[in-house]
C-alpha cells in the first residue's frame, strides 16, 4: 500500500471524526467488507430462492438485521448480540435441500464479524485474514494530530513506522497459481448458469423486441440469472405494461429509473414488484430526460461554451437527479457572472475541455481523462479557480486519453488471445492507462502465466478476489 493509498484510506476518513476521541481504530473499509461478503452473499441472496418462498423470506428478514449489524460495527457503535439463519444451496445444486445455518451475531470488531459469519457458512475467510489491519496508536490519538492539531512530522514518524510492520504484499504470480485451479472448477461449474443467461437474455429480447438486456452492476452470475427469471416472471404476468418496453435497452443494475441514454435501469436488489412500478410511470421517469439537453446548453454556455459531459469511468447516470444537479449549478453561476468575469487566462472558447456535474457532496477534482469534475453545490470561485490552475494539466490530459484508449484496446486483444482467455474486462473506475499498465504486466509474464489462464476469466478489478463463477479479479497495479 502506498503512502497515498493509506492516506485516502485511513487517515482522512479518522481526520474527519470530530474532536479525535478514539484511541485505537481498527480500519477496515466498506468497499474490503463488500468484497469480503461477496461470497456469502452469493450463496444466501432471496433471489436464489425465488420457488421457495418460506428460504426466501427467512433470508430476506435475516440480511436486513444482519447489514444494520455491519452497518452499526463499521460506525464503532455498541451492538446488541442475535442469532439469525439463513439456507444456503450451492451454486450447481439441482435438488430443493438447502442447509439452514445460524449465525451469531455477537462481535464486537468488524473484522472478528466477517471472519465468524464466513465461517459459519463454511465458506473461506482467505481475503479477510490476509488484509492489513490499520491501528492508530494510542499515545497521539491519530496519526499526524497533537494535541488536535496536525504535526506533519508526527504524520512522517507514524507512517514510517506502520509502513515497516506492513507484509508483503503476494505477487500476481503467486496469487494466479495459487487460484487457478479453483477457478477453473469455478468456472466449469457455472457455465450451464451463463448458457441459461444466454438463453433467457435471448428469449427476452425477442419476445418484448428489447434492444438488449445487460447487466451492470457488482454481482455474480448466479444473481444475474435470478433477475432475468424475475424479469421473466413480469412478462408472463403483466404482458401490457411490460410491452412499453419496446424498442429499449434494459439494464439490471444498482439503482432504479432512467439513464441519461434513455435506457431503463432496475435496481438488481429490488423485488419485482418495484420494477413494475417504475415500468408503468416510465413517461413519468423520461419527462426530466427532455429538458437535460437544455440544461447542459444554457451551462455550456455560461462557462464559455465548455463541453457539459458525463464521467467516462462510472456506471448508468440517473437521469432525475442529474437534471437536479444541473438546475443547482447552472443558477449559482449565472449569480456569480451577475458579479464577475473569467480569469483573462482562460481562451474565449472551452469547448476543448469538458465539465462533469456530479452530485451535491463529492470531489472537485480532475479526471484521468482530463475532464473536471465538480459537485454541484461547489461554490463557483472555487471551481474557476480550480479550473483556471488546471487548464493546462486537462488539456494534456484529454490529448493523452485518445491514445490510451487505443493502447487498451490493442492490449486487450492481445491478452486475450495470447493467453487463450474466454474474458478479459475491467470495473469502471480502472482507466485506459491502468488496464494497459496491468496487460503489460501479464504479457511480462507470458511464459509463466500462460498455463494457468488458458480458458479462464479474467477482470482487472483494485483488489485481488476469486469470485464464485471463476471470475479472477486482480489489482491493476498487480507485478
Amino acid at each position: 500500500m502506498t503512502s497515498m493509498q493509506f492516506f485516502s484510506q485511513v487517515v482522512s476518513p479518522l481526520l474527519k471524526k470530530a474532536g479525535f476521541q478514539r484511541s485505537c481504530q481498527r480500519y477496515i473499509s466498506s468497499s474490503e467488507v463488500s468484497v469480503a461478503l461477496r461470497p456469502f452473499y452469493f450463496a444466501v441472496h432471496p433471489d436464489l430462492f425465488q420457488q421457495h418462498p418460506q428460504e426466501r423470506d427467512t433470508n430476506e428478514n435475516s440480511l436486513k438485521q444482519l447489514n444494520g449489524y455491519i452497518e452499526t460495527l463499521m460506525h464503532s457503535k455498541p451492538v446488541r448480540p442475535a442469532k439469525v439463519k439463513f439456507f444456503l444451496r450451492k451454486q450447481q445444486s439441482t435438488d430443493h435441500k438447502f442447509k439452514a445455518v445460524n449465525i451469531s451475531l455477537a462481535q464486537k470488531d468488524i473484522r472478528g464479524a466477517l471472519q465468524s459469519i464466513l465461517s459459519s457458512c463454511a465458506l473461506s475467510t482467505h481475503y479477510i485474514d490476509n488484509l492489513v489491519t490499520k491501528k492508530i496508536p494510542t499515545k497521539h490519538k491519530i496519526a499526524g494530530v497533537k494535541n488536535g492539531n496536525w504535526d506533519a512530522d508526527l504524520w512522517e514518524e507514524t507512517f514510517a513506522t506502520m509502513e515497516k510492520a506492513t507484509p508483503t504484499e503476494e505477487t500476481l504470480s503467486d496469487w494466479v497459481k495459487r487460484y487457478s485451479k479453483d477457478a477453473e472448477e469455478r468456472s466449469k461449474a457455472c457455465q450451464p448458469v451463463r448458457d441459461e443467461i444466454s438463453r433467457l437474455q435471448e428469449k427476452l429480447c425477442k419476445k418484448l423486441q428489447l434492444k438488449g438486456l445487460l447487466w451492470a452492476c457488482g454481482w455474480g452470475t448466479s444473481h444475474f440469472r435470478g433477475c432475468l427469471q424475475s424479469f421473466q416472471s413480469l412478462i408472463t404476468h403483466h404482458p401490457e405494461e411490460m410491452s412499453i418496453l419496446a424498442g429499449r435497452t434494459v439494464i439490471f443494475g444498482n439503482e432504479s429509473g432512467v439513464s441519461l441514454q434513455g435506457h431503463i435501469v432496475l435496481n438488481s436488489g429490488e423485488v419485482r414488484h418495484n420494477w413494475l412500478d417504475l415500468i408503468r410511470n416510465l413517461l413519468r421517469y423520461e419527462t426530466p430526460l427532455k429538458r437535460v439537453p437544455a440544461l447542459e446548453k444554457a451551462l455550456s454556455r455560461s462557462i464559455c461554451e465548455i463541453k457539459v459531459a458525463q464521467r467516462l469511468f462510472r456506471p448508468e447516470l440517473l437521469v432525475e437527479a442529474y437534471e437536479s444537479h444541473l438546475r443547482m449549478i447552472t443558477t449559482s453561476m449565472g449569480d456569480y457572472r451577475t458579479r464577475h468575469r473569467f480569469p483573462k487566462e482562460w481562451p474565449e472558447n472551452m469547448s476543448n475541455f469538458h465539465l462533469v456535474v456530479e452530485g451535491e457532496a463529492g470531489p472537485l477534482m480532475l479526471s484521468p481523462s482530463g475532464q473536471f469534475i465538480t459537485p454541484s453545490s461547489c461554490p463557483i470561485s472555487l471551481l474557476v479557480s480550480f479550473m483556471t490552475a488546471n487548464l493546462e494539466e486537462a488539456r494534456a490530459r484529454l490529448d493523452r486519453y485518445v491514445a490510451d484508449v487505443k493502447q487498451e484496446k490493442d492490449l486487450i486483444a492481445q491478452c486475450v488471445q495470447t493467453f487463450g482467455l474466454l474474458a478479459l474486462d475491467k470495473d469502471d473506475n480502472v482507466t485506459p492507462s491502468e488496464c494497459s499498465q496491468c496487460c503489460n504486466q501479464l504479457l511480462k509474464q507470458v511464459d509463466y502465466l500462460r498455463p494457468y489462464l488458458q480458458h479462464g476469466r479474467v477482470r482487472i478489478t483494485h483488489y485481488y478476489s476469486l469470485l464464485s463463477d471463476g471470475e479472477m479479479c486482480i489489482p491493476w497495479y498487480a507485478k
